[in-house]
């Protein structure tokens, strides 16, 4: 079968092949390859107003899709002129959580199944978001930076007004309770010994009832109480903006918010004036409304926050698992003649 590896800078057209090869072994199904690699992440993803958080372009990637059956890929773009560049095109597989840089619509149009690769960097963002509460509740990168470059020794940062919090003696908050928040929470509970508090609508009770070492409740009770609040819902209409200036008067003036998931969720004007104003202790931030921030962003101005470069998701093992989610889901369409578990188009017949 023609198949183009459309690899990243993350998980690679070396991982997309290995895991592809590995899952077929045995089949007697016979790959020939093309490929090509996009820049993504050393060149930011681009959004328009048909696909999101893709890197490349049709101009890049529609020469290599004329007589491809299979595309393996990550970030490629896939809008409908690509899609219907590719006449012998059969499936699509995404080694990341939500197909967003796949024009799924003119997929389905098609009959062309979109697999993709849910929970793949879950372990990944769960323990990043650990290792930010704790990296700004404790001051480590603001003393690192000190230190390092500008030769300044801070011991005024254990003086008592700087110290920063156990988190054996903090509650937790995890906006968000899927697979990313559950294994905060269990990092957060078992691991420090923190109180972890849940705001999440969608939680069953037969959730609750497993998860009965932890307190849920709404999300203004969830902001009032903790010391910690860490987003991690998806971004939808209903959620767009639910950390604004209300929900940050209802927080602790000594509580941090972190935000590994979404930028969407954030008003991150009203989060960098209560920053400023000293209305909340810190933040530790991994996604921003703009991606890099603008050089006028107020983000700069804040010795509060930590900041990284969207890095929740980035290790090795969740490349890899991405890549070999997408090829389970390409064994079951090819070699089965399934639909997978993991396709965006479930009413396509197999």
């Amino acid at each position: 079968m023609k198949t183009l590896l459309l690899g990243d800078r993350f998980i690679t057209n070396d991982i997309l092949r290995a895991a592809l090869e590995r899952r077929f072994e045995g089949s007697g199904i016979v790959f020939e390859y093309s490929s090509h690699q996009l820049q993504w992440p050393v060149a930011p993803m681009e959004s328009n107003d048909e696909v999101s958080e893709f890197s490349g372009s049709d101009d890049e990637i529609i020469p290599f899709l004329k007589d491809v059956e299979i595309v393996l890929t990550h970030t490629g773009c896939f809008t409908r002129k690509a899609i219907d560049s590719a006449p012998s095109l059969k499936a699509i597989a995404l080694g990341r959580g939500g197909p967003v840089n796949v024009n799924a619509g003119v997929c389905s149009e098609r009959n062309i199944p979109v697999i993709y690769a849910p929970g793949r960097n879950s372990n990944a963002v769960a323990e990043f978001t650990a290792g930010m509460i704790m990296a700004q509740s404790r001051s480590i990168p603001q003393s690192h930076h000190c230190l390092r470059h500008e030769h300044r020794w801070r011991g005024d940062l254990y003086a008592s007004e700087m110290a920063g919090t156990e988190l054996s003696d903090s509650v937790v908050g995890l906006v968000g309770f899927g697979a990313i928040g559950r294994k905060v929470a269990k990092i957060m509970k078992h691991g420090f010994g923190s109180r972890v508090v849940v705001s999440d609508p969608y939680v069953t009770d037969d959730v609750r009832a497993e998860y009965s070492d932890y307190t849920f409740t709404d999300l203004d009770s969830l902001l009032s109480v903790s010391d910690f609040v860490s987003l991690h819902a998806k971004a939808t209409k209903e959620t767009t903006g639910m950390i604004g200036g209300r929900e940050i008067g209802l927080m602790k003036r000594s509580a941090i918010l972190v935000n590994t998931a979404r930028p969407q969720l954030v008003d991150y004007a009203a989060l960098y004036s209560a920053l400023r104003d000293g209305r909340l202790r810190g933040a530790a931030l991994d996604v921003f409304e703009n991606e890099p921030p603008l050089e006028s962003s107020m983000l700069y101005s804040l010795e509060n926050v930590t900041a990284t470069s969207h890095l929740g998701g980035a290790s090795l093992q969740a490349a890899e698992i991405g890549a070999s989610r997408a090829a389970d889901g390409l064994y079951t369409f090819i070699a089965e003649g399934k639909m997978p578990e993991f396709v965006f188009n479930k009413d396509l017949k197999g």
